[in-house]
């Protein structure tokens, strides 16, 4: 008996240590601070949330949270990469608006964003899509689009055999953006935790009205605003990272690209047609790179694969009768390097600029 009081002694604060730091640091908002309630205040009450990006959040779990809470469609809704983060509802004259665009996006990221929208009954009126060159490299995909898998193999059901997900399970689409009380004594989760300790950091958020602060900032539109840091980012800084970035050889997610990835190409044709299909008025959006950096790949074989994925993007748009707004080229609507926050993403005041249009048919 007294072994067992003397193993309930030693247990009882180990798991309360245990329980403590979890819920104190909680990396990955399971336990203190969930994604369905930072949604519920970006849905619900339109208020703008500061701190994710310092608590290294998970814009795939946030956006589920967040589209859940939606009650109706939207009338535009964005969808692409970081490049496109920063159209906000404003630009487009309506508060129907949201913005789904993700980091290091891919083609399965689309595909899993018209999948979560499809599923839900909320498909927009229109649909604006940022369409990379990289999307069609697969020697640069990356997995953070398996946090939205179900929605991923929903879409390709419907796209590659047309039987929806009549296989699937109404629990197979359920993917957990609330508290997870497993957590709490989760060993693996502890020892996670507790090598932020000595960083200081876990996961916290703060809520304001405020369009632009001194961090990061996730409006409650789904678009972003950059770190003051960034919005007043000297030129010469930006083209000092292109020199360095040419120098090394390094167009973004665009190395080791051979030929474009058909099947990505053909689901990406089959994903806008099924969207028309819908009823949602489709517009393709393909951002400019910076003068310094388009120069460069013009001037490397390696890299003129850029103007074929364009090529290909304004043959679907005729095939399609779909429009499709700006070129990878940036002369078209003026853009020069002190418009850029860094190499890739153009500032939120010439972001409609780019938006100029390359073919909008009859």
């Amino acid at each position: 008996m007294k072994k067992w009081c003397k193993a309930f002694a030693f247990l009882v604060p180990l798991l309360c240590m245990v329980a403590a730091v979890n819920w104190y640091v909680d990396s990955y908002a399971y336990l203190r601070v969930t994604y369905d309630q930072i949604g519920e205040q970006m849905a619900v009450h339109k208020r703008n949330v500061a701190g994710l990006e310092e608590s290294d959040f998970n814009d795939r779990k946030l956006l589920l949270a967040c589209l859940k809470q939606q009650e109706e469609a939207k009338e535009v809704i964005v969808a692409g990469s970081s490049r496109v983060m920063n159209f906000d509802h404003e630009m487009f004259g309506t508060e129907s608006f949201y913005n789904t665009g993700l980091s290091e996006s891919t083609l399965m990221d689309l595909l899993a964003v018209v999948g979560i929208l499809d599923r839900n009954g909320q498909l927009p009126q229109k649909m604006i899509i940022g369409v990379d060159a990289f999307l069609f490299n697969t020697s640069h995909n990356n997995d953070r689009y398996r946090e939205l898998q179900a929605y991923v193999d929903y879409m390709l059901q419907k796209l590659e055999d047309g039987r929806g997900i009549t296989a699937q399970t109404e629990d197979g689409l359920q993917i957990n953006t609330g508290r997870d009380h497993a957590k709490w004594l989760s060993l693996d989760y502890f020892r996670y935790n507790v090598t932020l300790l000595p960083q200081h950091k876990r996961f916290r958020v703060t809520y304001t009205t405020d369009w632009e602060t001194e961090q990061y900032l996730k409006h409650y539109d789904g678009s972003i605003a950059y770190q003051r840091s960034l919005r007043e980012v000297d030129a010469a800084d930006v083209e000092a990272l292109t020199r360095q970035a040419m120098e090394e050889g390094v167009v973004y997610r665009m190395t080791d690209y051979h030929q474009i990835d058909e099947r990505s190409m053909e689901l990406f044709a089959a994903m806008t047609a099924y969207l028309q299909e819908c009823g949602v008025e489709v517009m393709l959006y393909l951002p400019p790179y910076s003068p310094m950096m388009y120069n460069y790949i013009e001037s490397e074989e390696q890299y003129r694969i850029t103007f074929r994925v364009e090529e290909r993007i304004r043959q679907i748009a005729q095939d399609t009768n779909t429009a499709l707004y700006g070129s990878y080229d940036p002369a078209g609507c003026g853009l020069a390097m002190a418009d850029l926050y860094d190499l890739y993403h153009v500032k939120t005041e010439k972001m409609m600029d780019t938006f100029y249009p390359v073919i909008v048919p009859q």
